[in-house]
């Protein structure tokens, strides 16, 4: 008997049918994929002790990860609705935990960067189908904002908590443990989703090979490219090469996906404005966030002399902070509408990111860090929660799987370019910096350095609250009032 082409739903879109352990699963899903985009930052220093890296090896462990996760998270998120959104899930859970595993037990540098690549595809497919499962199990209204709540506040609390795990495991334990903590919960994951989660899958459909592989090929160039300008210098010939074919692979990307009658990427989902707005603000927003908490981890390490334990229970206020603003916009967004919530989120960000351009060697944590942290928590806690319901807004239940990935993408991407292009503007005005008070490295004291490097955080700092200012002004655009 042939699969009927329409969309199998669920069997039931309300919370209270479904099983009460769905949207904790979900969740946690979240949580553990969203945990290692920085869990690895403050371990660092231990892998490359340990294996003897060099400085560009040792940003492969960072960059092996972005690569595979960016370039493969539409892919990831069209996989769900073609392949069923559990399935998709369990999949991607598995493949990252066995990487996991793979990479507390690695006992050479190559392998722990296939670990760290195995990561990131499993990420890039479990990812987007966490947001594909609470867009279609749950109805619209008071369970599916519950569930937006739960979702935005899981992403980033994800992100600062890993700050704050990577710095007590390594300090406490080994850095291997900041691998091995994924094993035990991914196997509670998989033990228990085919049990609490139903299964669904979109219309039938042709696979769009052509597009699957453009889209593909483009978004893992537009990545490697920006990875090696950041690294060895814009105008470099290799990353030259690679925007350059990358922007090539777009234009033939699009090409396909306009002539192709079932084509991976719904162009349409690019015209709605609202969505679109979303989009770009998760981009933008990111491209704030990730260049931010890179400098902060940075400077309360390398210039205020905290080891990692102390560096990662710093960003404790903006775990705590992303969890009760994302709690306040679960009982303002039906009475204010995302518009409000998003503007105020993106502007809070903003203030705290700009706020940090007072930040020097004697800055005062209780007086200017603190303030900062909270309100950075704040600006991520209420724009995840509200920004991720604008990106699902009027999509169809068999295209939710690209739309989240399409949202995944968007956010992976403005951290990658934000964290290259700030870092490596950051480090040439350490480095002009330097080269003002002396002419050779030896002729500069620590406190020199210091204050070198610090300059070179704060511009990051500037630019980077800028982001959030034109996340603003996206918003105001875009943003729909009810």
């Amino acid at each position: 008997m042939a699969r009927s082409t329409t969309h199998l739903r669920f069997e039931s879109t309300s919370l209270r049918a479904l099983s009460p352990f769905a949207l904790p699963l979900i969740c946690t899903a979240q949580l553990m994929a969203t945990l290692d985009v920085t869990i690895v930052n403050l371990a660092l220093p231990a892998v490359q002790r340990e294996f003897g890296l060099s400085n560009s090896g040792l940003a492969w462990v960072i960059d092996a990860y972005t690569l595979a996760y960016a370039g493969l998270l539409l892919l990831g998120g069209r996989a769900g609705d073609l392949a069923g959104h559990r399935r998709t899930l369990m999949i991607g859970i598995f493949v990252f935990t066995a990487s996991s595993l793979l990479g507390g037990l690695a006992q050479d540098s190559g392998l722990l960067l296939a670990a760290r690549a195995g990561q990131g595809v499993g990420a890039a497919l479990a990812t987007p189908t966490t947001l594909s499962l609470i867009t279609t199990l749950f109805a619209p209204g008071p369970a599916r904002t519950r569930a937006m709540v739960a979702y935005g506040g899981m992403a980033g609390l994800g992100i600062t908590l890993g700050l704050v795990l990577g710095g007590v495991l390594t300090e406490l334990a080994s850095w291997r443990w900041v691998f091995l903590v994924n094993v035990p919960i991914g196997i509670m994951l998989l033990a228990t989703a085919r049990r609490v989660l139903p299964e669904s899958t979109g219309p039938r459909r042709r696979p769009d090979v052509p597009g699957a592989a453009l889209g593909t090929a483009a978004l893992a160039a537009l990545v490697y490219g920006v990875i090696r300008a950041g690294a060895d210098g814009w105008g470099g010939l290799t990353s030259s090469i690679a925007l350059g074919l990358a922007a090539l692979l777009f234009a033939g990307f699009v090409v396909v996906e306009r002539r192709t009658a079932e084509p991976m990427l719904p162009l349409r989902l690019l015209a709605h404005r609202t969505r679109l707005g979303a989009y770009l603000v998760a981009g933008l927003l990111f491209a704030c966030l990730y260049p931010s908490f890179f400098f902060l981890s940075r400077a309360l390490q390398d210039v205020l002399g905290h080891d990692p334990i102390e560096a990662g229970l710093r960003f404790l206020p903006i775990g705590i902070g992303v969890l009760i603003f994302a709690i306040v916009t679960r009982r303002l967004v039906h009475v204010s509408g995302p518009r409000t919530l998003v503007l105020g989120g993106t502007a809070a960000t903003a203030v705290a990111a700009l706020s940090l351009v007072a930040l020097d060697t004697g800055s005062s944590y209780l007086t200017l860090l603190l303030p900062a942290l909270v309100g950075l928590g704040a600006g991520v806690g209420t724009t995840f929660v509200a920004n991720a319901a604008s990106a699902m807004t009027d999509v169809a239940e068999a295209d939710a799987g690209i739309a989240s990935g399409l949202l995944s993408t968007f956010q992976a991407v403005g951290g990658t370019v934000g964290v290259a292009v700030l870092a490596a503007l950051a480090a040439s005005q350490t480095t002009a910096n330097l080269a003002e008070r002396g002419p050779t490295a030896a002729a500069h004291p620590p406190s020199v350095i210091g204050e070198a490097l610090m300059s070179g955080f704060v511009q990051g700092f500037a630019i980077a609250g800028g982001l959030a200012v034109v996340a603003f002004g996206v918003a105001v655009v875009t943003a729909p009032k009810r």
